[in-house]
């Protein structure tokens, strides 16, 4: 996961979600033979990433030293946890099991989050400048929760947890907004006197 990723990669591993069509379900820029296949590709990928998530978060709410991103942090890798762990059950409910989530990818995610050594303006900028679109970011995911006929409490689920991933980016863009320019400026000034 980035910078607070709220989709801890499934962003980028699984694209937009386009609907049904001639006789396979389409979502994430592919084709299943069934809603149930999409569902279980869909719960794999977002069991581990979300449970990845909450580990980079809460390795950066450990090095945190900014008041006002903590409070955010610790809202953030406790959604992130709960939303793997309640994936991570559905997926179980349905047969399948989280693949193991122990990547280069999250190794280097966790190392850089927890790095006290990168300030947390750093870390925030990184995440609000990969998203700078929150509804745009998550649309893919109510895409797929509207998609889902048959499946009705994954389907709910998806959409729950698409509203609290919007709202982790909207955090993330108000707090840059907030912090970053006002204190990028008072750094510049600073510098200047020095």
């Amino acid at each position: 996961m980035l910078s607070l990723d709220p989709l801890g990669g499934c962003a980028s591993a699984c694209g937009g979600a386009n609907g049904n069509g001639a006789g396979a379900f389409k979502a994430f820029g592919k084709s299943y033979a069934t809603e149930r296949e999409a569902v279980v590709k869909f719960l794999e990928a977002v069991s581990a990433a979300e449970t990845n998530g909450g580990d980079t978060v809460r390795a950066w709410l450990g090095v945190c030293t900014t008041d006002c991103i903590r409070g955010g942090l610790k809202m953030v890798a406790e959604r992130e946890s709960y939303h793997g762990r309640a994936f991570t059950q559905r997926l179980n409910e349905l047969g399948g099991t989280m693949p193991d989530r122990n990547t280069e990818e999250f190794r280097k995610q966790l190392a850089y989050q927890g790095d006290a050594s990168i300030p947390d303006l750093t870390k925030l900028k990184r995440g609000a400048e990969r998203f700078p679109n929150p509804e745009e970011t998550i649309r893919p995911l109510f895409e797929f929760a509207a998609s889902l006929k048959e499946d009705l409490q994954t389907k709910e689920m998806v959409q729950l947890f698409a509203e609290d991933e919007l709202s982790t980016l909207k955090w993330q863009k108000a707090a840059w907004a907030a912090l970053g320019p006002k204190t990028m400026s008072m750094d510049a000034q600073a510098s200047a006197a020095a």
